[in-house]
């Protein structure tokens, strides 16, 4: 029979449900293990992959460009992401315009009447 280890913290998982084990190591010791493996390792863009100047164990309150549920962002990727244009849409147009096909065109209409 083989031993039910993990080989981080020496505790039998023979009873530990599968859905909490990697392998024969508890998942929470596996992952544990792996962030301070990489604490000290630098992120990077998650558009482009160029190397970040912030650590992983960097709290993301404490970066510049990170956008939680995506990640990090390099300077030029997050500038790039932040330089859209914006028009404004008077909402008595919106409510006033009976269906969508028509509130496109208005709003295609006062998007080529503004870049004069």
């Amino acid at each position: 029979m083989i031993p039910f280890i993990c080989k981080y913290c020496g505790k039998d998982t023979s009873e530990v449900d599968y859905d909490y084990l990697n392998g024969y190591d508890h998942l929470s010791c596996a992952l544990e293990s792996d962030n301070k493996v990489h604490a000290d390792d630098y992120d990077h863009c998650v558009l482009c992959g160029v190397e970040t100047a912030y650590k992983r164990s960097t709290h993301i309150d404490m970066r510049h460009g990170y956008i939680e549920g995506a990640g990090q962002l390099c300077p030029n990727c997050y500038s790039r992401g932040t330089e859209h244009g914006a028009i404004a849409v008077d909402y008595n147009t919106i409510l006033g315009t009976p269906n969508d096909m028509e509130l496109g065109a208005k709003v295609r209409q006062l998007y080529w009447e503004n870049k004069k």
